[in-house]
């Protein structure tokens, strides 16, 4: 991915993606962009940029993007957020997604994920997700242990853990909510453990699915996720920002997605 316009690049976050298994390609500005896309062999699916860059201008993005050829180039942009008014000036300059500061690595990652993600040439995503700070507690028969909440959404979770369950087992998983813990059935879909990554861009842990999830569940745990979207300032969609629209978007595909006898989805 290309890294434009961070100054000491190679002091800053450079290294922090390459820890997080990343490949940046580091230059200065939008034009030294253009010209090291016509130098790659490989396609370059996603660029991030400093959310208060001097050349994030209307339309210079959707330029970059042009070089890119046939290949699109979605663009994440980190750092402060100046005013509410931040998120548009950065849509109209060709962001599609927005990370404000303060960050953890784990956020990064996420974030990093949903921007590389494209809905054309991968599953289509018909709810948002988000990443958490959630401790969860994972039952498998009279085993217990804990588990990080990497990304939620209502239909199921990626969690971050050393000891992985095996795929199709099924677990018991209490997730700790603000307002209220709740206790999910689950089955595991995939695991991520060292020599056998089913996705190595995520961290050693599991995917799960919820089995039979009810509305009420979805709705809850949808309310949370688009919280969550707008407490780290990352947008879940091509809008501006999590709006109580886009809250209510989410709310009226969790209500007509009640299918009691459809099997457990694959969480992203």
């Amino acid at each position: 991915m290309l890294v434009i316009g961070f100054a000491a690049v190679s002091g800053g976050l450079s290294p922090r993606l390459i820890a997080l298994g990343y490949r940046p390609i580091s230059v200065s500005d939008p034009p030294a962009a253009a010209a090291r896309l016509s130098r790659e062999s490989e396609p370059v699916h996603a660029a991030i940029v400093p959310s208060d860059a001097p050349f994030l201008t209307p339309g210079s993005l959707w330029r970059l993007a042009r070089a890119n050829g046939p290949s699109s180039l979605r663009v994440l942009a980190l750092g402060p957020r100046e005013d509410d008014g931040h998120a548009e000036r950065l849509r109209r300059a060709g962001v599609r997604f927005t990370l404000w500061e303060p960050y953890a690595d784990r956020q990064l990652r996420f974030a990093i994920n949903r921007t590389l993600h494209d809905d054309a040439h991968g599953q289509s995503r018909l709810h948002a997700r988000a990443s958490t700070d959630l401790v969860a507690r994972i039952r498998l028969g009279a085993r217990e242990k804990a588990g990080l909440i990497y990304s939620l959404s209502p239909f199921g979770c990626y969690v971050e853990t050393d000891r992985p369950c095996v795929p199709d087992s099924f677990v018991s998983l209490h997730l700790p909510l603000p307002n209220g813990g709740m206790e999910l059935p689950a089955r595991v879909l995939y695991a991520n453990v060292p020599g056998d990554f089913a996705r190595a861009n995520l961290p050693r842990g599991m995917a799960v699915g919820f089995v039979d999830p009810s509305v009420g569940t979805r709705v809850a745990i949808a309310r949370y996720v688009a919280e969550r979207l707008g407490d780290i300032g990352l947008r879940a969609d091509g809008d501006p920002a999590v709006t109580r629209g886009q809250m209510a978007r989410v709310w009226s595909r969790v209500r007509a997605m009640i299918a009691p006898s459809a099997p457990a989805r694959m969480p992203s």
